[in-house]
C-alpha cells in the first residue's frame, strides 16, 4: 500500500472517531494463530485462565471501590476490601507473568500484560497519600479511565475457544447454579 493511501486511511479514522473516543483505544481482535486446537495454544489457555479470570475480578472489585469512594467522597487505603484487592492484583501479576506464550501468542500475552500494568498502576497508587475533595475526584476520574482501558483490553483479549472470557455466563445466576436440580413432574 502506498504511503499516501495509508495517510488517507489514518485521516479518515480521525473523522469517524475524535481523539479521546473510547473506540480508538479498543485493542484489535486478537487470536493466537490459525488453529486454537494446537496443543501449545491449549496449554497456553489453561495456564493463562486463572490469571485472566483473577484480573477480571480485580477490575470489578476496583470499580466497586471507586463507586464507593465517589459516593462517600473519600477513599481510605486501609479499608479491608482494598487490602484484598491489592493482594489479588499481585496474585494475578504472578500468574500472568508466569505464563510462557507460544509462538503466535506473544502479542496476545503482551496485551494482557498491558492491562495488568494499568491495573497495577492504580493499585500501587493506593499507598500514596490521597487528596480529599475535588483532588480526590480528579484522581478517581483518572483511575476510572485507566481501569476502563484495562477492561477493554481484557475484553479484546477474550478467546472463547481457549476459555478466556471476561464473563462466564454459564454461572450467571448464582441462585440457579447453586440450586439442586428439581425432579421433573408431569401433569
Amino acid at each position: 500500500m502506498r504511503p499516501a493511501r495509508i495517510r488517507a486511511l489514518a485521516e479518515q479514522a480521525l473523522v469517524i472517531h475524535q481523539p479521546g473516543c473510547d473506540a480508538v483505544d479498543l485493542p484489535a481482535p486478537l487470536t493466537p494463530g490459525p488453529g486454537l486446537d494446537r496443543d501449545d495454544f491449549i496449554r497456553y489457555g489453561l495456564a493463562l485462565r486463572p490469571g485472566y479470570d483473577r484480573l477480571g475480578r480485580v477490575l470489578g472489585q476496583l470499580a466497586g471501590l471507586l463507586i464507593l469512594a465517589r459516593l462517600g467522597s473519600r477513599f481510605e487505603s486501609d479499608w479491608p476490601t482494598v487490602a484484598t484487592v491489592v493482594e489479588q492484583a499481585l496474585h494475578a501479576e504472578s500468574e500472568l507473568r508466569g505464563v510462557v506464550a507460544p509462538v503466535g501468542a506473544h502479542r496476545h500475552h503482551a496485551c494482557l500484560l498491558g492491562a495488568l500494568q494499568a491495573t497495577l498502576a492504580v493499585v500501587r497508587a493506593f499507598s500514596q497519600t490521597l487528596p480529599r475533595g475535588e483532588g480526590l475526584h480528579t484522581r478517581l476520574d483518572a483511575w476510572t479511565r485507566d481501569l476502563q482501558a484495562a477492561g477493554r483490553t481484557l475484553s479484546g483479549c477474550a478467546i472463547e475457544g481457549l476459555g478466556l472470557m471476561p464473563l462466564d455466563f454459564s454461572q450467571a445466576c448464582c441462585s440457579c447454579a447453586a440450586a439442586p436440580v428439581a425432579a421433573t413432574t408431569t401433569y
